[in-house]
């Protein structure tokens, strides 16, 4: 296995080192990089302060895990991680031991802190929140929520930074900081295709961080429940503005995907109790055009007696802050239409916010080649190593080389970066496959699964003897692709390296055989 290997090559890149005092900083930075190849891949979600990051977090998690809502707009970033137990862990700018503390307190430990000079003292020696949670989809990666790209903040969030003496180029710089470390990930843009969010693909994309590139970047197209009710149905028009800022901004240079997200009734979805759905479903009893005119007016609908409703003014403003006008809108269609057990809503609401393909997406782009993706980043990182050293003499120096070439010479050896290296020239628009090429390139590379059932595009209960059929039917014609004229430079080393696959494939069956 890939993990194997590198592993092995780590350990003899160390090794090298050992035996040689002046390399010792250098042999600690090494392993550094190997403990984080052999960690989680971290997802960070980057945009701007407001931009429903939080929310987001919670709908994929399902669950309240990360602060939201304008009194609760964390100014430091959120790390959350898979744990056998929930907890909570503060790390500090300083450089002191973290600090447990008990989850109860995550809340407290954003910026419900007004008034308060010395939670507010506290709150400004924090680099970032450890949130430790059992939730298995954190068995997948990582998901690091940072506070925002802006260079000004207004309102509440102006008021907030104020108070816990952060500048918008603090927020801005431990955003970047913790994003440049991440290998992957979530640009999230608000609903709109205002200039603001074509600049936010500006600033991201001119910020410097490395790993911006379709292969590991996916924009969320957030908020989008806020098209209704001017827009009836508001995932229809979030697919429209994606669309659009992928071609009319150059998005698709960067970003794998943009999925529009009704995020909010996705986090909701997770959430919402049995006492929420009896409500809802009085909701739906109601005259389903009167319902949609007392919904439609926001503010009002949460104070308003509105006794034809059948819930009171307290409940119906839980549920507004919960689902937003568009979710109770949505929910209380699907109950009308015969969704009466709340796991069913559940399921459909996840389903229709976007969200459940969208956790999907993440798993299979991000997770399917997480391990090439870290080890990526870790062979850049070892490739620096020689300025980090400085000066030394001409032992120490083979040596160092040594041990450099022991992880670097992975790129070469390895199969997968040559797989690697097609899909970044398919992202840059250098092939020039017909659609089913490229559909099956982006298959055998293992965008939709690593068994070799996923990447020969068979069932997982096919049998060798299919699999090694369809194996060696592909394997000729790749074979014919390698031969055509009509191919060159790019395109036809990507026909080379896709007919390798298929060899080892072939290889592969045969071991089992």
């Amino acid at each position: 296995m890939l993990r194997d290997r590198a592993d092995a090559a780590f350990d003899a890149a160390r090794a090298a080192l050992a035996g040689s005092p002046s390399l010792a900083p250098v042999s600690r930075a090494l392993g550094d990089y190997a403990d984080r190849f052999r960690s989680a891949l971290r997802v960070a979600l980057v945009g701007r302060v407001s931009s429903g990051k939080s929310t987001l977090a919670n709908a994929l998690l399902g669950g309240r895990r990360a602060p939201t809502g304008v009194e609760e707009l964390t100014f430091n970033v959120n790390w959350l991680r898979h744990g056998p137990a929930p907890g909570l862990v503060v790390h500090f700018r300083d450089g002191r031991q973290p600090e447990r503390r008990d989850l109860a307190d995550l809340e407290r430990l954003t910026v419900r802190a007004r008034g308060d000079e010395a939670l507010a003292a506290y709150l400004r020696t924090i680099d970032y929140l450890e949130v430790v949670d059992p939730n298995p989809y954190l068995r997948a990666f990582d998901l690091v929520d940072t506070p925002g790209l802006d260079t000004a903040f207004g309102g509440e969030s102006g008021n907030t930074a104020r108070f816990l003496g952060r500048t918008p180029d603090d927020v801005r710089a431990a955003s970047l900081d913790h994003a440049s470390k991440a290998d992957a990930i979530v640009l999230v843009f608000a609903r709109g295709l205002a200039a603001a969010e074509e600049d936010l693909l500006a600033d991201f994309t001119g910020a410097g961080i490395g790993v911006a590139s379709p292969i590991t970047t996916i924009g969320a197209l957030t908020k989008v429940e806020l098209f209704w009710p001017l827009h009836p149905d508001p995932m229809a028009e979030g697919a429209r503005v994606a669309e659009r800022l992928m071609e009319a901004a150059g998005a698709r240079r960067y970003l794998y995907d943009l999925r529009p997200l009704a995020s909010l009734v996705g986090a909701a979805a997770a959430v919402f109790t049995e006492e929420d759905f009896a409500d809802l479903a009085t909701l739906a009893a109601a005259a389903p055009d009167v319902l949609a005119g007392r919904v439609r007016r926001g503010p009002l609908f949460t104070t308003r007696d509105y006794p034809e409703l059948g819930v009171p003014a307290e409940r119906r403003r839980a549920l507004f802050s919960l689902f937003g006008g568009y979710g109770i809108a949505l929910a209380c269609e699907l109950i009308r239409d015969g969704l009466t057990e709340a796991a069913a809503l559940r399921a459909e609401l996840l389903d229709r916010s976007g969200m459940a393909g969208f956790r999907s997406l993440l798993v299979g782009h991000f997770g399917n080649r997480a391990e090439l993706i870290k080890l990526s980043r870790a062979i850049e990182d070892v490739k620096r190593l020689p300025q980090l050293a400085g000066e030394l003499g001409p032992r120490d120096r083979m040596t160092l080389d040594r041990a450099v070439a022991a992880v670097t010479e992975l790129e070469f050896k390895e199969h997968a970066f040559a797989e690697f290296s097609v899909l970044r020239n398919h992202y840059d628009g250098l092939l020039t496959f017909a659609e089913p090429e490229v559909a099956e390139l982006l298959r055998v590379t293992g965008e939709f699964g690593l068994s070799l059932a996923d990447r020969l595009g068979l069932p997982g209960a096919a049998a060798p003897a299919e699999m090694d059929s369809r194996t060696r039917e592909r394997l000729r014609h790749w074979a014919a692709v390698d031969l055509d004229p009509s191919y060159g430079g790019a395109t036809r080393r990507a026909g080379q390296v896709v007919r390798r696959s298929y060899e080892l494939m072939i290889n592969e069956l045969e071991g089992r055989s």
